[in-house]
């Protein structure tokens, strides 16, 4: 069976490199009595200062040390010291794009709406096509699966039907590999699996996948054998979820979830055990307004898009022993 989804090739090309900001990295502990400790690094930005956008999608490329942001019609691109060297898509050449991957070949997939299909569209810093491939081999159960998400991982591309509930994975020209119904995993029933949509998602290094439910007040880990970890912990206090959005895992398996209503960041570890939180509620730089997605890179930083015009804030994360 052939899907009337299809994605678009682009060669990356040279980007000019803004530098002059040094960073020492720490290793990471082993699990177990780390402490956590946070600090500002700055907001992603151009020549004239911080970049306003609400709810920006993010994407990392972390070959090539650059961040992507996705705003409707606009993708902006930033190296690795948070400077915008590029941007595309402001034409509407793209349509309304929902996400956004960078593949192993360094080729940028683009998941993009308009009037009259979704396609999963590619740009380089040109912003011009060079091909297509379809996803293809998808079971009559996923006849309908529309992606709003997509993250490319270990050689895998990952599309969620966020308000389905429903996560397929393919290769990476498209073929169905597996998929996953997250509603049936949790036991929703179908009356209520559109209001019972995902919000966070994202796939660690093991090919875990990550998602929260913010109506349930839970975040959960699928394994890709389909095991399911789920935590509800509904609450003010520390630890505890109102409104759970962005979920990222890093290669130690500390687990930080974004919460819009507490405007803090959660860290947990591999168990789910809370550790900490960060993030108060205001406009000064080092502050949190409605944190919504994340990424983190190698070198342990975070990046949190916010809402009203706040940006996108870079936080990096150290762990010690007490």
């Amino acid at each position: 069976m052939q899907m009337g989804i299809s994605i678009i090739r682009f060669l990356k090309g040279p980007r000019a490199v803004v530098t002059g900001v040094l960073f020492i990295t720490l290793c990471l502990p082993p699990l177990g009595s780390a402490e956590v400790e946070t600090k500002y690094l700055y907001r992603l930005s151009n020549f004239s200062g911080p970049v306003a956008t609400t709810w920006a999608r993010i994407a990392l490329d972390e070959a090539r040390g650059e961040i992507y942001t996705i705003l409707e019609k606009e993708v902006r691109v930033f190296n690795d010291s948070g400077m915008e060297i590029y941007r595309f898509g402001e034409d509407g050449s793209l349509g309304t794009v929902l996400d956004l991957a960078v593949n192993s070949t360094g080729e940028i997939l683009v998941l993009s709406r308009t009037r009259t299909e979704q396609s999963i569209l590619v740009c380089d810093f040109r912003g011009q096509p060079i091909g297509r491939f379809s996803l293809t081999n998808f079971p009559p159960d996923f006849t309908a699966f529309t992606p709003h998400r997509m993250v490319f991982k270990n050689g895998r591309l990952y599309l969620v039907d966020t308000p389905a509930l429903k996560v397929a994975v393919t290769d990476a020209v498209g073929r169905f590999l597996n998929g996953y119904d997250i509603g049936a995993l949790l036991e929703i029933p179908k009356k209520k699996r559109l209001v019972t949509e995902i919000s966070g998602f994202s796939v660690d290094g093991r090919g875990n996948m990550l998602f929260t439910i913010p109506v349930r007040f839970s975040v959960h880990l699928l394994s890709p054998d389909g095991n399911l970890t789920s935590e509800v912990r509904p609450g003010s206090a520390p630890g505890k979820f109102n409104q759970v959005a962005g979920i990222v895992a890093d290669d130690q398996g500390y687990i930080y979830v974004a919460d819009r209503l507490k405007n803090t960041i959660l860290i947990f570890d591999r168990q789910f055990r809370f550790l900490s939180q960060f993030g108060y509620r205001g406009l000064r730089p080092d502050n949190l307004f409605g944190p919504q997605y994340l990424i983190l890179d190698a070198r342990g930083r975070l990046y949190i898009s916010q809402l009203r015009d706040q940006g996108v804030s870079v936080f990096k994360i150290n762990y010690t022993q007490p």
